[in-house]
């Protein structure tokens, strides 16, 4: 079918106004068997819009499960039927995994459970994704995130003249709880470095992490110390008073009688008592006020070493091999001591408090620990544990059959979009994966090789170009993609002006596609990266309601040859009816009807309106007067 441009070109200033001054704005040719269709993610019948997608003669599709609610109820059968359709038709697909937070982080925090519940529904969606190309290795985009902010948000400022970076703030987290905190930017004005200005100091989020961390500890060891403080009171108030009850019995007690006095009087009822010792009322009193203070001494003690253990066990994991040597010792030497039952044993409170003193001084000693760590750095190292294991499951099964996974940078303002987070990212996931294939008797090189392969990246360049309202300009946005592309397994077009996700179709918006694609062809090769238009915002406005698809406009802007080897005319240069027979859009749409008459009685002259002269307004097509 042809598109309204066979009927009247100008008609086309109706449907996309603007547009048709923008052909070939994109100044890079790609063939239309490099490019892509994303079929519509809000449906679940991927069938339909797959069979309405290729029938302009795409050669590629890539299958929607970004909603994962809509691909869990997409029958399996159609997922066999889309193989079959692929094969009937010659064309390849690829698939868009759903949108989960990889690391397991959410709004509550972190928790481990979290990260492997995400880890089992990915493999879960790519397991069954592959079967929509089971001889092959189908490229599986997942995001690097799912809804979390920008863990480090920049911006870019003019200051005396000269274009500066801003950091705005700094998530962080603390790995053992899971605690996220947003450190936000502060005026300060306490002296620093000797000397005090009056004017606020710069925002150093480094700095105002080490801080938090010293804080944090000093508050743990504080912590501590005070419930060690109040424990140790209480005993000797209790051996002070046990001493009262042997003097009033002209009996000196030696230490350890008097710690054996008091655990036998903390396990007694004293008013039914047959001690010896307690004969008057007076040393009762004593002996009972005595009992209350081994029992608080007890609690303070159990308080101050139930969070000495944990501040060590935290304290261990991330102590350096000096400090994990002064730790080590201690553990030694505390390990004969600690008994079980010991917290509650009144004979051995005096080895129970000197465990907690000891432990609480050497922890004293050991260099500041970070008890919270930057998000970012988080989420890339359990991001990397997730993917690494994904691909791991997916090797396992289909071996050198596995699915590509291709993370994808989301919207810039989300987590882990540039460049640099996605270049970590990825060769994080590659570091676990080659561990998780040499546990399984693969050599090291050849594990290297298999991740290379199967974990890359899917360079959005719509997304990217959203960090223009943070100040970025084309050459920020080229740097980002320099920096990402030897990674590059995919790429998503869509364009917009840099502020919104608006999915425009190439050409429309202000994205610096050629330059970008050029820098990735540097690494890749000019025809080895699939190209997937997402378009699907700007699509939902036009071509259900009987206008282009965004398949045509991409064709223009990337003046794709109409031809397959690849020689002109391109898609920008065809005439008003050179299209007729390309497959794209509707005949007579019901609108020129609206514009030109019910009877196309006004149409323009060139498609046989009337026009001037010749003894009165004649159609073109009409018989000559005379």
């Amino acid at each position: 079918m042809a598109d309204y441009e066979s009927i009247y070109s100008g008609a086309a200033n109706y449907l996309t106004p603007g547009y048709e001054t923008q052909r070939d704005m994109v100044g890079y040719q790609v063939p239309a068997g490099e490019i892509s269709m994303s079929i519509d993610p809000r449906t679940a019948n991927q069938l339909r819009e797959v069979n309405i997608k290729i029938n302009p003669g795409e050669k590629h599709f890539e299958v929607q499960g970004l909603m994962a609610k809509n691909w869990e109820a997409m029958p399996k059968q159609h997922i066999e039927e889309l193989n079959r359709l692929a094969k009937l038709t010659g064309t390849k697909a690829s698939f868009h995994g759903p949108l989960v937070e990889a690391s397991g982080v959410g709004e509550r925090g972190w928790t481990e459970i979290d990260r492997k519940a995400a880890e089992d529904q990915l493999a879960s969606a790519i397991i069954r994704g592959h079967e929509l190309d089971p001889n092959g290795n189908i490229p599986v985009t997942v995001h690097s995130t799912a809804q979390l902010p920008d863990m480090k948000p920049i911006v870019k400022v003019k200051e005396n003249g000269k274009i500066v970076e801003k950091i705005k703030s700094l998530y962080i987290i603390n790995p053992d709880s899971g605690q996220l905190h947003e450190i936000k930017a502060q005026k300060r004005y306490f002296p620093e470095e000797g000397k005090f200005t009056g004017e606020p100091s710069e925002f150093n989020p480094e700095k105002e992490l080490k801080r938090i961390n010293q804080d944090q500890w000093i508050e743990q060891l504080s912590g501590i110390n005070r419930y060690a403080n109040f424990g140790e009171q209480s005993i000797k108030k209790a051996e002070y008073l046990s001493g009262a009850v042997s003097e009033s019995e002209g009996v000196k007690r030696t230490p350890e009688e008097i710690q054996q006095f008091l655990a036998k009087i903390a396990n007694e009822d004293l008013d039914k008592s047959n001690i010896p010792e307690l004969k008057d009322l007076n040393v009762k009193e004593r002996a009972k006020e005595a009992q209350r203070e081994i029992e608080e001494g007890q609690v303070w003690l159990r308080d101050a070493y139930r969070n000495m253990k944990s501040l060590f066990d935290n304290t261990y994991i991330r102590a350096s091999d000096e400090d994990k040597d002064k730790l080590k010792q201690f553990a030694e030497w505390a390990a004969p001591k600690i008994k079980e039952g010991i917290e509650k044993d009144p004979a051995k409170l005096k080895d129970f408090s000197e465990v907690v003193v000891k432990g609480l001084k050497v922890l004293g000693k050991i260099e500041n620990p970070q008890m919270f760590v930057p998000l970012d750095k988080f989420v890339i190292d359990k991001s990397a544990e997730t993917f690494a294991n994904v691909a791991t499951t997916a090797y396992e099964k289909f071996k050198d059959k596995a699915p590509i996974i291709s993370i994808e940078n989301p919207p810039a303002g989300s987590g882990l979009s540039r460049g640099e987070d996605l270049k970590n990212l990825v060769e994080a996931s590659r570091k676990k994966f080659v561990e998780n294939l040499q546990k399984k008797g693969i050599s090291k090189g050849e594990a290297e090789g298999i991740a290379e392969k199967t974990i890359g990246v899917t360079w959005d360049v719509g997304h990217i170009n959203m960090l223009r309202k943070s100040g970025w300009e084309d050459k920020d946005l080229i740097k980002e993609t320099k920096t990402v592309a030897p990674f590059v397994k995919h790429v998503h077009l869509s364009d917009n002006f840099g502020f919104e996700h608006t999915e425009l179709p190439m050409g429309m918006g202000n994205v610096p596609l050629k330059e970008e694609l050029q820098e990735i062809e540097k690494e890749k090769g000019k025809r080895e990266i699939r190209k997937v238009i997402e378009a699907g915002d700007y699509a939902q406005h036009f071509w259900e309601k009987g206008g282009e698809n965004p398949f045509g406009p991409t064709l223009k802007a990337f003046n794709s040859p109409i031809y397959p080897l690849y020689e002109g005319p391109g898609w920008s240069q065809l005439g008003g009816y050179g299209s007729y027979y390309m497959g794209h859009g509707q005949i007579n749409p019901p609108i020129h009807h609206s514009v030109y008459g019910a009877g196309l009685t006004t149409l323009p002259a060139e498609l046989g309106g009337e026009m001037p002269g010749g003894g009165g307004e004649r159609g073109r097509f009409a018989q000559s007067p005379g």
